[in-house]
C-alpha cells in the first residue's frame, strides 16, 4: 500500500520535492537544517556529469544540504555496497539495477519507500519498471531510467567490406547473416576481431536476449523451474560459444572479464559492438577518426532485447531516510528525469516522458534505434530478471557460461549445471 506524506511530516522535515512544487496544497519550504548525504553510483563521464547536475540543482533549492556523489567502478560496486551494509556504513542512497533491487528489498537493506511517496506515484511510471522495484506490494527504489542494446558499427569498415545495413526493425540481420558479415570482416582483416558483446563483469542477464530470440526461456512459464536445458537453451549456448571458438570476438570479452569493449570499438580493434545507448557520448567523443552508426540487434526466430536501466534506493543506514527520499523524489521527477536521460543518453521511465518522447541533443537518429528496440523486450524476460531470487543464481549462471566460452565446457554440461543451481534456489 502506498501512503501519502502528511502535513506534519512535511513541516517537520522541511523537505522539497521539486522547485515550486506542492503537496496537498502546501508549499514545500526549504530545508531548515544542515544535512549531508552520500549517493553511491557507477557510471560513465556523461552519467556522472548528469548526476552532478541534478545534485547542484537540489543543493541550490535546499541551502544547507550537501550531497556527495561516491563514484565506484561497476565491477566492484555491489561488493562494496554489501560490505558497507554489513558494517552498517552504507551510503544514504545507492544506484541499483532492476535485476538486483529484489535482494536488497528482501534483506531490508533498502528502505520501504511507501511512507515517503504520494498516492498514485505508481501510475506515473511505466508498468515494467514499477513492477521491478516493487516487492510484496511496496516500492524499495524509485525508477530512474531504462536502457537497452543495439549494434554499433564502424561505417567505414563495413563499407570496405560491402556490407549493407538494415533499414528497419523488421529488416534486421538474421543470426546467420550477422555471422556471415562477421566472417567477411574477419577475412578482409577489417579490425582484429569482427565484434564483441557488452556482458562483462558478470552481466549475465544480457545473454538472455539471444535465448529469447531463439525461442527459449531461462525458466518455465510460471517461473517455478529451470528451462535452459531445453533444446533452445542448448542451441543458444552453442551459438554464443562459437563466437569464441571461431575467433569472432576477442578472448578477453567473456562474461567474467572486465574488458571495456567500447574502447576496442573506438580504437578500431572491432568494427562492431553490441552495447547500450549510454555509450553514445563516449563513442561520439572518442571515435573521431571514422564514421559510425547504430543499427538493430540481429534476430532469429524473434527479436528480443534486454531490460536495462537502474533505480535508486535509500539504504537502511541512511541517517535521515525522509531527507534521502526527498532527494530521490527530486531526482526522478519529470523535469530532472528529462534532463538526465538527455544528458546521459538513457531512456525515460515516466509515462508522460515516454509518450512525449525526448528530443535528444546528441545522435537523435541512433537514439531512435534504441527506442525501437525497447519495444521488443519480452514480458517473460522482465519477470525473470526482476525476481528477488535472481541475484542468488545469476553469479553461478555467469560462471557456467564463462566456462563454456573460455574453457570449452559443453552446452549440455553448462545447461545442466545452471538448471541445477536455479532449481536449488527456487525450492529453498
Amino acid at each position: 500500500m502506498i501512503h501519502s506524506i502528511n502535513r506534519r511530516s512535511v513541516l517537520k522535515s522541511g523537505l522539497v520535492l521539486g522547485a515550486g512544487a506542492t503537496l496537498g496544497g502546501l508549499a514545500r519550504p526549504a530545508l531548515a537544517q544542515s544535512r549531508e548525504m552520500t549517493l553511491a553510483v557507477w557510471g560513465s563521464d556523461a552519467e556522472v556529469a548528469a548526476y552532478n547536475a541534478v545534485i547542484a540543482r537540489y543543493q541550490a533549492a535546499n541551502p544547507g544540504t550537501t550531497i556527495r556523489l561516491d563514484v565506484m567502478p561497476f565491477a566492484q560496486f555491489y561488493q562494496q555496497i554489501d560490505t558497507r551494509l554489513a558494517g552498517r556504513q552504507a551510503p544514504d542512497l545507492f544506484r541499483v539495477t532492476y535485476q538486483h533491487i529484489g535482494r536488497y528489498a528482501n534483506s531490508r537493506a533498502a528502505v520501504d519507500l511507501s511512507p515517503y511517496i504520494e498516492a498514485g506515484t505508481a501510475e506515473a511510471f511505466t508498468p515494467a519498471v514499477w513492477s521491478a522495484v516493487t516487492v510484496d506490494g511496496a516500492p524499495y527504489g524509485m525508477p530512474h531510467h531504462t536502457d537497452t542494446f543495439a549494434l554499433y558499427y564502424n561505417a567505414d569498415m563495413l563499407d570496405q567490406a560491402g556490407i549493407s545495413l538494415p533499414n528497419s526493425l523488421d529488416d534486421a540481420w538474421t543470426w546467420q547473416r550477422f555471422i556471415e558479415n562477421a566472417n567477411l570482416l574477419k577475412e578482409r582483416r577489417l579490425g582484429s576481431y569482427p565484434f564483441a558483446m557488452s556482458w562483462q563483469n558478470g552481466s549475465v542477464h544480457r545473454w538472455l536476449v539471444y535465448l529469447y530470440q531463439h525461442g527459449g526461456k531461462l525458466l518455465n512459464d510460471d517461473l517455478s523451474a529451470a528451462a535452459i536445458q531445453d533444446p533452445e537453451g542448448l542451441e543458444t549456448i552453442r551459438w554464443t560459444q562459437s563466437w569464441f571458438q571461431e575467433g569472432l570476438v576477442p578472448p578477453s570479452t567473456s562474461l567474467k572479464s572486465s574488458e571495456r569493449i567500447q574502447n576496442l570499438f573506438v580504437n578500431g580493434t572491432i568494427p562492431m559492438m553490441l552495447n547500450g545507448n549510454w555509450q553514445i557520448p563516449f563513442v561520439e567523443q572518442q571515435a573521431s577518426r571514422f564514421k559510425w552508426g547504430v543499427t538493430y540487434l540481429p534476430r532469429d526466430k524473434a527479436m528480443a532485447d534486454d531490460l536495462g536501466g537502474t533505480c535508486v534506493a535509500v539504504s537502511r543506514d541512511a541517517e535521515d531516510p525522509e531527507a534521502a527520499a526527498a532527494f530521490l523524489r527530486f531526482l526522478t521527477d519529470e523535469e530532472n528525469m528529462r534532463g538526465f536521460v538527455d544528458d546521459a543518453q538513457f531512456l525515460p521511465v515516466r509515462r508522460a516522458l515516454v509518450d512525449q518522447g525526448i528530443d535528444y541533443k546528441l545522435r537523435p537518429k541512433e537514439m531512435g534505434v534504441f527506442v525501437e528496440m525497447t519495444k521488443t523486450v519480452p514480458e517473460h524476460l522482465v519477470r525473470t530478471v526482476t525476481m528477488p531470487t535472481w541475484g542468488r543464481f545469476a553469479p553461478r549462471f555467469a560462471d557456467q557460461l564463462d566456462l563454456a566460452f573460455t574453457s570449452g565446457q559443453s552446452p549440455e554440461e553448462t545447461a545442466e549445471t545452471v538448471a541445477g543451481d536455479i532449481d536449488r534456489v527456487l525450492v529453498a
